[in-house]
């Protein structure tokens, strides 16, 4: 709730109860998605991660708006889906045979990019009950990771050393929902979408100089490949 004063700066306030609904549905499926995302990269693959999951997320709302809506493919999304498949067979099968690991992280990475894309989803839905949605949707998150912990018998209090850490990292996240929202709402949709696309290239950047992590050369141009997939499925 730290991002609160900055939601109620910049969003609207509405008492919406379908909005509010929206907002914990996305909230939920976004959490569930978020937890598993921190659970492949966990397992030192976050360049293979993020790609993947970029991927899914941007093709999960054309996907539905074909499906649900009607939408027709342009040829732009047709291609971007495509590059987006032959990025993950990259990445996936970079390196030599996959091993356990990285097959257990790019099928978590999948899941994830559909929790984001759901997210997404909701969340537009949802975006004309500004405020409520947002408060709704930090309910929804909270449930899914206290349901997580629960079901994996975890402890739901983290260790005093990563609290900074993870009061940065909720922080960030609070205010990019918060933008995410705002640019839903004023009906700037394929930009924001352009932009939150390139989100990847930084966390693949900041593995390689944070922590060292390196990829094989045939994952490196996966990874390239995802994040113009995901550009061109969100600027069509």
């Amino acid at each position: 709730m730290v991002a609160l004063p900055f939601a109620l700066w910049i969003l609207p306030f509405r008492l919406d109860l379908g909005a509010a609904a929206f907002g914990f549905a996305g909230g939920v499926v976004g959490g569930f998605g978020l937890i598993l995302f921190y659970r492949a990269m966990a397992m030192n693959l976050i360049g293979v991660v993020a790609p993947v999951s970029a991927v899914v997320a941007a093709a999960i709302p054309v996907m539905l708006g074909v499906a649900v809506g009607g939408e027709r493919l342009h040829l732009g999304q047709v291609g971007g889906i495509v590059l987006g498949l032959a990025a993950i067979a990259l990445i996936n099968g970079g390196g030599g045979a996959p091993t356990k690991a990285a097959r257990t992280a790019v099928g978590l990475a999948i899941v994830a990019g559909i929790g984001f894309g759901l997210f997404f989803v909701f969340n537009h839905a949802g975006s004309s009950g500004g405020v409520t949605t947002f408060v709704s949707g930090r309910f929804g998150s909270a449930l899914a990771s206290f349901c997580f912990a629960l079901f994996s018998r975890v402890s739901p209090l983290p260790r005093r050393s990563v609290l900074p850490i993870i009061a940065i990292g909720g922080s960030f996240d609070g205010i990019g929902v918060v933008l995410y929202l705002f640019a839903t709402f004023h009906g700037l949709l394929s930009l924001s979408a352009v932009l939150t696309s390139f989100y990847p290239a930084f966390t693949v950047l900041c593995a390689r100089l944070f922590i060292g992590e390196k990829l094989a050369a045939i994952q490196l141009l996966g990874a390239v490949l995802a994040i113009a997939a995901v550009a061109l499925i969100a600027a069509t």
